[in-house]
């Protein structure tokens, strides 16, 4: 019974991992066509080293590289 409810409790530890339900992760595309969005998300993705590895900072990141260089 002990072993059950570990490991009940380690999947719904490892399954939330990653997930922000206020906020999904958003595409590289949908972040080049909401400005606004994306240079907020940039700006809190710089101010936060652990938050910038996930995919929606990378996606943010990438997208706003992408405007920079090449425009919209």
């Amino acid at each position: 019974m002990k072993q059950a409810a570990l490991m009940l409790l380690a999947f719904l530890v490892l399954s939330a991992c990653g997930k922000n339900a206020d906020h999904p992760a958003q595409t590289k595309d949908w972040y080049m066509q909401h400005d606004n969005e994306r240079l907020a998300k940039v700006s809190e993705c710089n101010n936060d080293a652990a938050q910038k590895v996930t995919p929606d900072c990378q996606n943010a990141l990438t997208a706003q590289a992408q405007v920079v260089a090449f425009g919209k």
